[in-house]
């Protein structure tokens, strides 16, 4: 499942919109600060009351700035140094006199977030990893930003015959940055206990005599920080997300944080230089943490299935990517199923978010794994459980031989980009117990250019689907590729006669992946190119004007169209059927 800042917005084009013509006010003070199309909406909006909003200041927030806002009516609730920025409750009528203010920069919506979400050890290789290499995440430090850890067996001791003796807790820090009252980490919704698990789960609730199946994360001897932000609903707001990003970043040192997981999200409402989620993880990037993110769970273009449509019939709406995936720093993840147990005829899950990223058109997914029913552990009494243990819950069949039709109280099945996400970020861990000297942008290249180059059951190839393709853990170990810059995702970039080239000058990663950058005729890939030479002719590439008819372009007209708008939606946990129950 995958999280969403909430709030209803609707706008047009690259956020063109004029202030002073919709109100004719802030440009009396001879300054208008920018601001998201959450606020452009605000703005356009006749509802009363406060508003809370994340402002970028141009220095840092001082006490005589206080005054002034208060003047307003208006107060700081969290101040947020590492970007800069302090959240702040205004009223909404006062919103022309914020923008005008000198000492604002930029203005963004505190919206809402919700949580975005065995076959993953499998699928990535994971078990090859820890056989083969002897890696298993140990000493490496993995922060989940989410609604929290519940302290369950999984996380505790080393895993395997070892694991059963000690008692040890792996979860070695916790904190909490949810504004519903309570001081505890604990998790009292479940999404992040399994988004924990399929990172670090080591599998002692699955194992014994009675067990003939167990469920294992990626690196089930990495040490998990747990960072609270979302409340028993799977909601939070964005300036809590940061406040818990910036709390990893200040101690990393202290628990050896090298790898960031974000199942969280929300709708692309500003572009990656503004957004305060995407800063964050910017700030975090660069201080040499690993940010993995869920790519967001809105592939699909219609709600039902209409015979004929790609897409299994739902069609694919492009241009889906959520916040933080869409900037170009991190590693974003979408999701695949599993069809009939080979990974060879594994393919994309229809809900899993497609790019490129709205406003920067940045190329996306980086890459895919496993997210589709995934197992992993259970929050017991959490909301999920309470709600949902009889229809989505693990039997106790499924792993023990026992003659209970019950159903188990240690694990819980989960689908969505949430589940993908961790897959990559145990994969980091694993690489990084192995050699520690790793950067973010070695392996983010090595993660990318080790994936299995993926297609349609038709044999199409889709960068903005599959991205770079599906995660080879094994390969990811062997590659020896060494990141020289930034390895940020490049952007795609329409031309006036139809075609679309990717633009890889900025990029690390342009000239390793992409090849030739039109996507288009037969020199699409090149030699050293993501999918290889002839793997896609001319005739078959997706992205050239003479694929599709114009009115079904590859990712939509609403991805390039100006006169385009689209709604966030409003409820602050994904508990919908599509990520509880998967697709089969």
């Amino acid at each position: 499942m995958q999280s969403h800042l909430t709030a209803p917005v609707y706008f047009k084009g690259r956020l063109a919109l004029s202030l002073a013509a919709v109100l004719g006010t802030a440009t009396a003070f001879g300054h208008e600060a920018s601001r998201d199309a959450f606020v452009d909406q605000a703005l356009r909006s006749k509802e009363s009351g406060q508003i809370d909003l994340i402002l970028q200041t141009n220095k840092p927030f001082s006490c005589a700035q206080e005054v002034k806002l208060a003047k307003i009516g208006g107060y700081v609730y969290r101040n947020l140094p590492i970007i800069q920025s302090v959240a702040v409750s205004v009223p909404r009528r006062k919103l022309a006199t914020l923008l005008g203010f000198t000492f604002v920069k930029h203005v963004s919506s505190d919206v809402s977030v919700k949580k975005t979400d065995a076959y993953t050890v499998s699928s990535s290789g994971a078990n090859v990893a820890w056989n083969q290499y002897g890696a298993s995440g140990k000493g490496v430090g993995v922060a989940v930003v989410d609604s929290g850890i519940r302290t369950v067996n999984d996380f505790s001791g080393s895993g395997g015959l070892l694991g059963n003796l000690l008692s040890n807790n792996r979860i070695v820090s916790s904190t909490n940055f949810a504004s519903d009252g309570l001081l505890s980490g604990d998790d009292q919704c479940g999404h992040g206990t399994h988004v924990a698990g399929i990172i670090s789960g080591n599998g002692r609730n699955s194992s014994g005599s009675g067990s003939y199946q167990t469920f294992y994360g990626i690196a089930p001897e990495s040490k998990l920080i747990n960072v609270r932000v979302l409340d028993a609903n799977g909601g939070g707001k964005v300036s809590q997300v940061v406040a818990g990003m910036a709390w990893v970043v200040t101690n990393k040192l202290v628990h050896n944080i090298r790898v960031m997981n974000l199942s969280v999200g929300h709708e692309v409402g500003e572009s990656y230089r503004t957004d305060p989620l995407c800063l964050a993880a910017e700030v975090a990037w660069k201080a040499g943490i690993v940010v993995v993110a869920a790519a967001g769970n809105d592939g699909r273009e219609h709600a039902t299935e209409t015979k004929g449509a790609d897409n299994e019939g739902f069609g694919a709406n492009y241009g889906s990517i959520t916040s933080p995936g869409n900037s170009p720093y991190v590693i974003t993840v979408g999701a695949m199923k599993s069809v009939d147990g080979r990974r060879g005829n594994d393919t994309i899950a229809t809900y899993s978010s497609r790019g490129p990223t709205r406003l920067d058109f940045v190329v996306k997914p980086d890459i895919v794994a496993a997210g589709n029913r995934v197992v992993s552990a259970l929050s017991t009494n959490g909301t999920l459980d309470k709600l949902y243990r009889a229809a989505h819950g693990v039997p106790l069949k499924a792993y023990l031989r026992t003659s209970n039709t019950g159903m188990s109280s240690h694990y819980f099945t989960m689908s969505g980009t949430s589940m993908a996400a961790p897959v990559v970020a145990g994969a980091a861990a694993l690489m990084l117990e192995l050699d520690p000297s790793l950067t973010p942008d070695t392996i983010k290249a090595r993660l990318m250019l080790t994936a299995d180059k993926w297609a349609s059951p038709a044999g199409v190839g889709d960068l903005f689907t599959y991205g770079a393709g599906y995660l080879n853990i094994p390969k990811a170990i062997n590659s020896t590729v060494k990141a020289t810059s930034y390895a940020m995702s490049p952007t795609a970039e329409k031309q006036s006669e139809g075609d679309v080239i990717i633009v890889v000058a900025q990029s690390l990663l342009g000239n390793l992946l992409w090849g030739a950058v039109i996507l288009s005729g037969d020199e699409l890939w090149g030699e050293r190119a993501m999918w290889g030479k002839g793997d896609i002719t001319g005739e078959r590439a997706m992205w050239g004007k003479n694929t599709v008819e114009p009115n079904r372009a590859m990712w939509g007209k609403s991805v390039w169209d100006d006169s385009s708008s689209y709604s966030v939606n409003q409820a602050c946990a994904d508990l919908t059927a599509i990520t509880l129950s998967g697709e089969r």
